[in-house]
């Protein structure tokens, strides 16, 4: 069988990297930033390396005929935090991203799916402690990188021992089409559970070469905007938990879809364990 040759990015599961986002109503003013920043302070263990970020505005003026702007103002625009690799060459383990409108968690050394969300509170809980009920959340969204690496004659890859045949995700012709290639399929849901809400879902797979490797690429990404904003990520915990737990099962049943039983098999997708 030519998947003998396809091998999970991880091993025993092909999650490149794994990402949570949380947006805010309305921008955080440059002294809740601040407020962030020194909270960031306690997960300094877990990301030694932290960086700031600035915006610049820049006023323009209309005249008679004429247009000016006026220098540009620099305000603070938010901070990364970062815990590297052991090479500097290679991408962070696991970055923080928070700017005006909110944060972004991406874990690059994802194990399991309990940890990755325990995590994920962990650093929300601290990070935003000190706007606790300060800033609604309008939606939050998590999104699978998932890559299977080819190691073998390109020629010989079988898509259709990889894909399912008539899978939702994949435009038909796809897998008839030139060598390299790339799919994408998007659509909106309304949901009532737990919160009403609108969910968007993106599917993107793609056959690449990277490094003159072959790759087959399951980009997912899931985001939830609520019909009515919630107050505050601690206050909403069971509401956030929920959601993410949903958006996962999602996630999993359309690799359930997308993907033939062997295929499935190699990432022990339905496995007693969650990944």
């Amino acid at each position: 069988m030519s998947l003998d040759r396809l091998h999970p990015f991880a091993g025993q599961h092909a999650i490149e990297s794994a990402a949570f986002a949380l947006d805010f109503i309305g921008e955080l003013d440059i002294a809740e930033v601040l407020a962030l920043r020194n909270a960031a302070n306690q997960l300094v263990g877990d990301f030694p390396v932290v960086a700031e970020k600035q915006v610049a505005t820049l006023n323009f003026q209309v005249g008679a005929g004429s247009a000016s702007a006026s220098s540009p103002s620099i305000e603070v625009g938010g901070f990364t935090m970062q815990r590297p690799a052991l090479l500097l060459t290679e991408r962070p383990l696991r970055l923080i991203d928070i700017s005006r409108s909110g944060v972004v968690v991406v874990i690059n050394d994802y194990t399991r799916w309990d940890k990755f969300k325990a995590d994920v509170d962990r650093y929300l809980t601290v990070l935003l402690a000190p706007i606790d009920n300060q800033k609604a959340v309008a939606s939050i969204g998590l999104q699978f990188n998932d890559i299977f690496l080819w190691k073998a004659d390109p020629s010989d890859l079988k898509l259709n021992e990889v894909f399912s045949a008539n899978n939702p995700y994949i435009a038909p012709n796809a897998l008839e089409a030139p060598l390299l290639w790339h799919s994408h399929h998007g659509y909106l849901v309304s949901d009532s559970e737990p919160v009403q809400n609108q969910q968007l879902d993106n599917i993107n797979v793609s056959r690449v070469v990277v490094n003159e490797e072959h790759r087959l690429q399951i980009l997912t990404s899931h985001r939830v905007t609520f019909e009515k904003p919630l107050e505050s990520w601690s206050t909403n915990k069971m509401v956030f938990f929920n959601i993410q737990e949903k958006l996962h099962n999602k996630n999993k049943a359309i690799l359930r879809a997308l993907l033939t039983p062997d295929a499935q098999l190699k990432i022990n997708l339905n496995g007693p364990k969650e990944m």
